[in-house]
């Protein structure tokens, strides 16, 4: 089971275990039998790691305010990603787009099977296929490492919940995301496309403008491949595009 993986099992069950400890406690506090509320706890429980895990993708998704591609966008899209994922048998993910001049994209998924990619029009129309193929690897890599998952949870459990505490979200987010997780999607990415400037030359097309997207939703700030509205403090477990084109010009 990959690291991504077994984060996404202990996010799930922590928060089965405490919805079954809520209900069983308040069972027992309004009179009722201690085995009654167990049982009580215990289905509870269950149903709220099984809604969570089939529904928090789509949630993240409608979120962002992605629309399905259409005309030359979803003809290019299409053929980027079906020339990838068949050639490595990767599940294609859904593909979702956000009318913007900048060049950004994020990945949500459930599994690899239940997945999308919601990226921005400028990212389709302004980087050459070979930048475009890199950057969806990068996001191919993560839903297939398990990372794009528990974003995806983590998103959902936390970042959202918090969002109208900034301070809080960033100090939460920042503890609970692993280190260096877009680095290694970077060196995953470039083994996938067998190409090292793709990527590298879409990061460095990325980083000499704006990133930002319209009304980001900061339930997936943490997942765009290079995040808005973060400031400086904000990207430490998050190598910042600098560091990361440093690393794959290194290759």
């Amino acid at each position: 089971m990959s690291a991504g993986r077994r984060r996404t099992a202990v996010v799930l069950s922590t928060l089965g275990a405490v919805a079954g400890a809520v209900v069983l406690a308040v069972l027992v506090l309004v009179g009722l039998p201690w085995l009654v509320g167990a049982v009580a706890g215990i289905v509870v429980g269950a149903l709220a790691v099984v809604g969570l895990r089939l529904t928090a993708w789509r949630l993240l998704v409608r979120l962002t305010r992605g629309s399905a591609p259409r005309g030359v966008d979803q003809e290019i899209l299409e053929n980027v990603l079906e020339g990838l994922c068949v050639s490595h048998g990767i599940p294609t993910p859904d593909i979702r787009v956000i009318h913007s001049d900048s060049i950004n994209a994020l990945a949500a998924a459930r599994t690899p099977a239940h997945s999308a990619i919601v990226i921005t029009t400028g990212a389709v129309e302004q980087l050459e296929r070979i930048e475009l193929e890199g950057l969806l690897a990068h996001h191919l890599c993560r839903i297939r490492r398990g990372d794009a998952a528990f974003e995806t949870l983590a998103g959902v459990l936390l970042a959202w919940p918090l969002g109208a505490v900034g301070w809080l979200r960033r100090l939460v987010m920042g503890r609970v995301l692993p280190a260096g997780r877009s680095l290694e999607a970077d060196f995953e990415a470039v083994s996938l496309t067998r190409y090292p400037p793709g990527l590298l030359s879409a990061l460095m097309t990325l980083s000499a403008q704006t990133s930002q997207v319209p009304s980001p939703t900061v339930a997936a700030l943490h997942m765009w491949i290079d995040e808005p509205d973060w400031g400086t403090d904000d990207t430490i477990r998050h190598p910042r595009l600098e560091s990361r084109i440093a690393a794959l010009n290194e290759l």
